[in-house]
Formats: C-alpha cells, sequence, structure tokens
C-alpha cells in the first residue's frame, strides 16, 4: 500500500486505538496487507487493501460474525470501513488440530434452511454470488463452477462444452448432499491460527453448501495434520462418495485462483490446467 494511503488510515484508525507505539507486517496471504499495531490502548490487527472492491471488508466482517454467532472461535472485530478492517490481535498459542477440526465439524453440524446466503460477498476480492436456492447441484454448478467458466478470458467453445459434460456428470453426486452447512468458505491453512485462546478461523468467505466444500479446501494446498481430520470425523461422519466429492469440490478454488493469478484461460499454465485435469476425471 502507498505510505500516502497508509498515513489517511491510520489518521482515521488512531481515532479508535490511540496513537501507534511501533507496526510489524503479518502474512496475509497474496491479497491484503496486514499490520500488528502496538497503541496506547493495546494491540490490534489492521488489514488494508490497495484496490478493495465495494464492501470487500464490510463483508468480511459479517462473515466473522456469522461464524462467531455459531459458536467458532474468531477474532472480533474492532471497527470496518470502505478501505480497512480492525481486529482484536491474538497472541500466538501451541497447536490443537484436534480441536480445530471437532469446531469446524460443530459448525457443519447445524443445518440452515437454504444453500446460499442472504448477501453476496467476496472469496479474495472474486465476487462471490450467493442467492439462496434450495438446490445444491443449481447452487454449485452455476453459482461456482459456471460462474468462474463464464469469467475467464479465452475459453474454446470445446472447453465450455467440456465444462456442461462435467456438470451433467456431477450432478447426481451433488444431490446426495445432505443438508445445507454454514461455511468457513476459504479455510487454507493461512486462515486458521493457533492461540492462546484455541485454533481461530480468519478470512472467511461464508455461504452454505456442502460441508465436505471446507474439507476440500484443507486439502488442495498441501493439507492440515492428521489430527484435524480425526477431530472433524469424531463430530460427523465420512460420507459416502467423500473422495470424489472432495475432487469436485476443489474445482472451484482452482478457478478462482485462475481468475486471480492466471488472467484467464489463454495463460493457463496452472491453476486453470490443474482444475481441468481434475474436471477431465469425471468425463
Amino acid at each position: 500500500m502507498p505510505p500516502a494511503a497508509l498515513a489517511e488510515i491510520a489518521r482515521s484508525v488512531e481515532k479508535i486505538t490511540g496513537a501507534w507505539r511501533s507496526t510489524a507486517p503479518l502474512a496475509g496471504g497474496d491479497i491484503a496487507t496486514v499490520l500488528r499495531i502496538d497503541s496506547e490502548r493495546g494491540q490490534v490487527v489492521l488489514k488494508t487493501h490497495n484496490a478493495a472492491p465495494g464492501g470487500f471488508f464490510a463483508s468480511e466482517a459479517a462473515g466473522l460474525a456469522s461464524l462467531a454467532e455459531r459458536g467458532v472461535r474468531v477474532p472480533a472485530v474492532v471497527a470496518a470501513a470502505e478501505n480497512y478492517l480492525l481486529l482484536q490481535f491474538l497472541s500466538p498459542g501451541s497447536d490443537d488440530y484436534s480441536a480445530a477440526g471437532v469446531m469446524l465439524g460443530r459448525l457443519h453440524r447445524s443445518a440452515q434452511a437454504m444453500y446460499g446466503a442472504p448477501a453476496d460477498n467476496y472469496l479474495a476480492t472474486i465476487w462471490q454470488p450467493n442467492g439462496e436456492t434450495a438446490s445444491w447441484p443449481e447452487f454449485f454448478l452455476t453459482r461456482r463452477i459456471g460462474f468462474c467458466v463464464g469469467r475467464l478470458r479465452g475459453v474454446s467453445p470445446g472447453e465450455k462444452e467440456r465444462w456442461n459434460s462435467f456438470a451433467r456428470a456431477a450432478e447426481p453426486l451433488l444431490a446426495a448432499c445432505p443438508r445445507p452447512s454454514w461455511l468457513h468458505g476459504d479455510l487454507w491453512a493461512g486462515n486458521m491460527l493457533m492461540t492462546a485462546e484455541g485454533p481461530v478461523f480468519i478470512d472467511p468467505a461464508c455461504y452454505a453448501g456442502d460441508a465436505l466444500v471446507d474439507i476440500a479446501m484443507t486439502r488442495l494446498f498441501g493439507g492440515f495434520p492428521q489430527q484435524f481430520y480425526e477431530g472433524y470425523h469424531s463430530v460427523l461422519p465420512v460420507r459416502e462418495h467423500e473422495a470424489e466429492l472432495i475432487r469436485i469440490y476443489q474445482l472451484y478454488p482452482l478457478l478462482v485462483h485462475a481468475l486471480l493469478f492466471d488472467a484467464g484461460y489463454s495463460r493457463a499454465s496452472g491453476y486453470y490446467r490443474r482444475a481441468a485435469a481434475l474436471r477431465d476425471g469425471f468425463l
């Protein structure tokens, strides 16, 4: 973030925190700038983005609140503005992946009325349409896979037909989803913290969907330790066709990463090719 923009945010945030004594960068993935601020009123975490889309930080704050309402440990929101999010700072603690798995399982165990969410939100900076429906295949295949494929530049008619064929093959598996579960929506290793208070989830992209969407994301970029999955399955059992569904649900974050980093199909040397390989396993 340019120094002038950060200075403007600092002037606004200091009205809440008091004067800053020091700042230190924290890991924030490839999307946001994250700072730990030591202020005269204590430590907080500041997230900023140089070109955040409209409602970006309000959407994240709403997601954190929705998880907290359902018993998930998250950092408290101190303030949310159009160009920043101010969060509670939580001191690091020892790893407890089993407890993290149990926490996710309990979140998923509580059924929702519909698939989707009352409001759209973001996965990273990609707009995520969440229009509610009673049909999980409709939701996932149109609002997730179809939405991403439609936004990728340069996808050939033949490629589009392969995605249509995949949708027809995947629909019977998707139709077996037992219930809409409230999801974190972006649960990779960077979005789970081990704190002195226990495991904490951050950076959600929440909506109601198949619980295995979150499990698929945990396994996409290296996976979590086995204790996490043991904790999760102490709450919810292993599902029929779980391995196939995990592969299906990994398509969406791969396509989002293609939108973010591959700049479309024509430069699909990475994420899109990985998604296409997964897709072709169902054809």
